[in-house]
């Protein structure tokens, strides 16, 4: 997996907190939670979830390719949840909520192409911006 440089100062902060997104919508997909969202807004969560974590990890890896492949797998495991999903007695399987999750997955993967990809950039310019201030006036 190649990084982009917006990544090398942070970047096992922002892998963390991006394999830490995954295991959240893993595990809130498959524990028995009852969450009344209302009338088909569960669609929106799983929009905004594989969308969320389609876009993270888009910002970390460089080039569309691998991008596209990203956006992929988060709409792979947004399936293999709902197929999970679906063998527990306590959750149910949906095909609305794999159409939801492709769909955010590729909508994080058309953001990403914009310049709201350069995101942990715009972080990490700021985070040394704020280090350098502090260490300007304290010294």
């Amino acid at each position: 997996m190649q990084l982009t440089q917006a990544s090398y100062r942070l970047r096992r902060i922002w892998l963390l907190s991006g394999w830490g997104m995954v295991a959240g919508v893993a595990v809130l997909s498959l524990l028995p939670v009852e969450v009344d969202l209302g009338e088909n807004r569960d669609k929106l969560a799983h929009f905004v979830a594989d969308g969320s974590l389609s876009f993270w990890f888009g910002m970390i890896v460089g080039g569309r390719g691998p991008q596209l492949g990203i956006a992929v797998a988060f709409a792979a495991m947004g399936v293999a949840l709902e197929f999970l999903q679906g063998l527990t007695d306590y959750r149910s399987f949906e095909i609305a909520d794999m159409v939801a999750n492709a769909v955010g997955a590729g909508l994080g993967w058309c953001l990403v192409q914009t310049p709201l990809g350069n995101g942990l950039t715009w972080v990490e310019r700021w985070f040394a911006a704020a280090v350098g201030k502090h260490n300007r006036t304290s010294a």
